[in-house]
């Protein structure tokens, strides 16, 4: 998958001018084993973790703050067109949880899933949500692009079919798998996650 820097967007000043342009170029590519010794090793990515949990607004704050990366496949530039190989790796984002305890039990629900069997779960920058990297499953008869979509798109109805009932985590929680950005160069924010679960096979 590539590796970028941020900004994911552009970052302005109060007036509107634009400071910092949005990065659109990836730094590096990396393994699913590299993402997973900087989300639970990186002592920067610590830093900048609780630099966005303790942020007003966590939203600006992580767009302006962390890296990420995209889980789907490998790109010369974050544009579906730019589109080079497939990692045969979908992201799931599960947002909305009420505190972070029940993000800790959502991690190990959907790592443990045996429809799902995610490579990799860690808790997202905002600490009430869980982010899982989740195996596609290819067909011959469709393209690259076609896959991963579908993919993704099972992943997620999965998620939410199986996790969104009132008794999932606690009697008052209902989870949101977060829809937006189902295309091929959908971004996934790397955060802070010394317990993050990683299957080895």
């Amino acid at each position: 998958m590539s590796y970028f820097m941020p900004p994911i967007a552009p970052i302005k000043d109060k007036q509107g001018r634009l400071m910092t342009p949005p990065t659109l170029i990836p730094f590096c590519e990396v393994s699913i084993e590299q993402v997973f010794q900087m989300i639970t090793c990186n002592e920067n990515l610590k830093t900048l973790t609780a630099q966005v949990r303790n942020a007003t607004d966590i939203r600006a704050a992580k767009a302006s703050l962390l890296p990420y990366v995209t889980p789907c496949g490998t790109f010369t530039r974050r544009s579906c067109k730019d589109f080079v190989s497939p990692s045969h790796l979908v992201i799931v984002d599960v947002d909305g949880l009420h505190s972070y305890q029940e993000a800790v039990e959502m991690r190990r629900m959907l790592y443990d899933d045996p429809l799902l069997q995610p490579v990799l779960t860690f808790i997202s920058p905002s600490g009430l949500g869980v982010k899982a990297f989740v195996p596609c499953h290819y067909s011959s008869t469709t393209n690259d692009t076609k896959n991963i979509t579908e993919n993704m798109s099972w992943a997620m109805r999965y998620v939410e079919t199986a996790y969104n009932t009132v008794t999932a985590v606690s009697s008052e929680t209902k989870s949101k798998v977060d829809f937006s950005g189902k295309d091929l160069v959908r971004s996934c924010f790397l955060s802070y996650d010394p317990e993050a679960l990683f299957r080895t096979k």
